[in-house]
């Protein structure tokens, strides 16, 4: 089983509280049924993407950051700063939803065989 977190559940980010919120319960969720299901051979893994590009980083605005939907009138932008990962891969510094892909493909793999229990950050450094 592969569930779907964010960084946000481990990591403040600004106006975001309901939604790590919400991150957070899928967190414990994997680790309870990672846990549970282990004897029956049931490996349960959490991606925690953080600075992908996605519906919230690719819009329309002054920069990636600003453009994202949901944002309140009168956003405090300059707290979002540091949401740019140390590593960046496409022109608004994000990378490309293949990254979460590839590590999504390695999980249900043999090469994951070993991993349960856990969350994978996938952030290009942005929370070191």
């Amino acid at each position: 089983m592969i569930n779907f977190s964010s960084t946000s559940a481990a990591f403040a980010h600004p106006y975001m509280a309901a939604y790590a919120a919400g991150k957070g319960g899928i967190q414990a969720f994997t680790h309870a049924i990672a846990l549970e299901y282990a004897k029956r051979g049931l490996r349960a893994v959490c991606v925690a993407p953080g600075s992908i590009s996605s519906g919230m980083t690719d819009g329309s605005g002054s920069s990636a950051l600003n453009a994202g939907p949901g944002f309140p009138e009168g956003t405090d932008f300059s707290l979002l700063a540091k949401l740019l990962p140390a590593l960046r891969r496409t022109d608004n510094g994000f990378a490309g939803p293949e990254t979460v892909a590839g590590v999504v493909a390695m999980l249900a793999s043999d090469d994951g065989a070993f991993i349960t229990g856990t969350e994978l950050r996938i952030d290009g450094g942005t929370h070191m």
